[in-house]
């Protein structure tokens, strides 16, 4: 006699849980704290180029007679540098300070210099141009400062 082999039900598919409406205040939250924490990233950057400026700055015036070879090196740096913190404040529209970054970008241009390494004035100009990033980490946060006080 041949075995009927009855065919196993096979377990059922678990359902798919019910999908939740969207929680607006929960995503506004979320929203807020993906703001805050690009904020905070975006100023330590900010404050890591401004830190690394002045320290290669006042070490240019410091080893002054060395530079010759790294003048293309620095002046890119210092160029790039600036043109960061300048739009920093742009954005921030603190346009004074700005311009004052632009203007150091400008005489740190790399492409057209406007003056060499050579000279005690220059090493002075330097030493300047040190405290001008030194400077700016005392400013305030300027977004956070505009947005709060235009709230």
């Amino acid at each position: 006699m041949p075995a009927f082999v009855e065919p196993k039900e096979s377990p059922k598919a678990a359902a798919a849980p019910a999908a939740r409406p969207l929680d607006e205040a929960v995503w506004q939250a979320w929203v807020a704290k993906g703001r805050a924490q690009d904020q905070r990233s975006s100023t330590a950057r900010t404050k890591a180029v401004k830190w690394t400026s002045a320290a290669g700055l006042l070490a240019a015036a410091g080893l002054w007679s060395h530079l010759g070879p790294f003048e293309f090196v620095i002046r890119f740096l210092v160029s790039a540098s600036a043109i960061v913190v300048m739009f920093q404040f742009l954005q921030a529209r603190y346009y004074a300070v700005a311009a004052v970054f632009g203007a150091l970008a400008l005489f740190y241009n790399p492409v057209a210099p406007l003056f060499s390494f050579s000279g005690d004035w220059q090493r002075a100009m330097v030493a300047t141009s040190a405290m001008a990033f030194v400077a700016s980490l005392a400013w305030p946060n300027g977004r956070t400062a505009r947005t709060e006080h235009n709230a």
